[in-house]
């Protein structure tokens, strides 16, 4: 019987070791991505970072405790998860970045949003809990398991707020990467506004022209103003951290590596207001 009673969050277990915990006759039984235990109200998520090659690569990864997924290639569990809120189903994460290596447990995830796509597979963003124990669905109320029904865009603007949900989604579909350095690691990379959430509207606020994917130190030099972009893309540098260029690797010489011509009225805002020349 699957159980977690006896699992502890952080820890880390290999298939064999959760196989022979649940009475199965060897890890086969567990071998997918997505197990949903027969008469239980359990989905258990496997997922790993960096996959062998021979797989089909779907992007998924953990940003600030959030998780990052792609639907399997033909769907087939797509609907239960989907549908996890309404049925009371409790979705359980099994984490590692490398195949070969143990799974951490990393508890309850709560479904925050999807995105459905005619082309590729659906896009999932989990809330990582960090807790094993039964949730209270009805004390959610508007934080999360069936939010999404009647409340889409609120669900997506309360993400989109912290960088997260279809709004980052977006962003790296844009750009694959930062979009100064192109570094393809999603696990660091910010989603940014470039025309801040408080100065935005709703359309504004979830509008992907309207954001940068950054590394971390870009991300936090284009919040705050020390850097910003002109219409072709060439990066600006304040005065104000002119000093430290070395050090925080910048340099005129530096640019976007793509510039789209929805983000130019942003980029004038982020100039006009935000950059501290």
């Amino acid at each position: 019987m699957v159980s977690f009673v006896n699992l502890n969050v952080g820890d880390f277990y290999s298939r064999n070791k959760l196989a022979d915990l649940w009475g199965y006759d060897g890890y086969q039984a567990i071998s997918r991505g997505v197990i949903t235990p027969k008469k239980t109200n359990i989905v258990v998520l496997f997922v790993t970072m960096e996959k062998q090659s021979s797989l089909t690569q779907y992007s998924d990864y953990i940003s600030d405790d959030y998780l990052y997924w792609e639907g399997e290639e033909k769907g087939g569990s797509n609907q239960r998860i989907i549908n996890s809120g309404l049925n009371k189903d409790s979705i359980h994460l099994f984490y590692r970045h490398r195949h070969h290596q143990d799974f951490e447990y990393k508890g309850l995830v709560i479904m925050e949003t999807f995105v459905l796509s005619e082309i590729g597979p659906a896009k999932f963003v989990f809330k990582i809990t960090g807790s094993s124990n039964p949730i209270d669905l009805s004390s959610l109320d508007n934080y999360s398991y069936g939010s999404y029904i009647g409340s889409t865009q609120r669900l997506s603007l309360q993400l989109s707020r912290i960088g997260h949900g279809e709004f980052r989604i977006n962003l790296l579909n844009l750009w694959n990467g930062c979009a100064i350095t192109g570094v393809a690691f999603p696990e660091i990379l910010r989603a940014s506004h470039i025309k801040p959430w408080k100065n935005s509207d709703n359309l504004d606020r979830l509008n992907p022209y309207n954001g940068f994917l950054l590394s971390p130190t870009y991300d936090a030099l284009f919040d705050k103003g020390f850097i910003s972009f002109a219409d072709n893309g060439a990066m600006l540098i304040s005065k104000q951290v002119e000093t430290y260029s070395n050090v925080l690797h910048l340099s005129t010489d530096m640019k976007l590596r793509k510039i789209y011509s929805k983000n130019l009225p942003f980029l004038e805002y982020h100039r006009d207001v935000l950059f501290n020349k």
